[in-house]
């Protein structure tokens, strides 16, 4: 594996590539260790916390195996999710270099998520901000379109289209 866990500039601890990756490339498919239950709920004593899972359109809750549960947020990310068949893969946004942390934007993992601080430190970075497609600004939601997982646009289709038609040239 190509990934690597270590110390973050951004929060905590984040998920390093040890290898170059291109553009378009398939960084890693996502291992989930289990999905969470009120029968089997997360368990703090052994490091399950909810900021380790992943919130699924239909309702699940996945806990991610590590080192996927330490991917930081980033508001010019590196990679986002693209589900199929429930299987999840991170996919390379632009070149990443070796030794480089790898980033998703939150807020094209889900459509209604919580409000955070983010420390991702980047030049666009929104700071204070409700996480979710719904809650991005216009200009952003058109940005990421294309990086939008399609599990989100397959479970909210009339939220994206009302985004499209915002933008529809007459």
């Amino acid at each position: 594996m190509s990934l690597e866990l270590r110390d973050s500039n951004i929060n905590g601890k984040g998920v390093f590539t040890t290898k170059t990756i291109r553009k378009h490339s398939v960084v890693c498919k996502v291992e989930i260790t289990r999905t969470v239950t009120k029968e089997h709920p997360l368990d703090p004593a052994q490091g399950e916390m909810y900021y380790h899972c992943h919130y699924a359109p239909d309702g699940e809750t996945l806990l991610l195996a590590e080192p996927y549960r330490y991917f930081n947020h980033s508001c010019r990310p590196n990679m986002f999710y693209y589900t199929v068949n429930k299987a999840m893969y991170c996919i390379a946004i632009c070149d990443i270099a070796k030794n480089e942390e790898l980033t998703l934007e939150y807020s094209l993992c889900n459509m209604f998520g919580k409000e955070w601080e983010c420390r991702c430190g980047e030049d666009n970075c929104r700071g204070h901000h409700r996480c979710g497609f719904a809650f991005m600004e216009h200009s952003r939601q058109m940005e990421y379109l294309p990086y939008l997982d399609p599990f989100i646009v397959a479970s909210y289709p009339e939220e994206i289209q009302k985004v499209l038609e915002k933008n529809l040239l007459a």
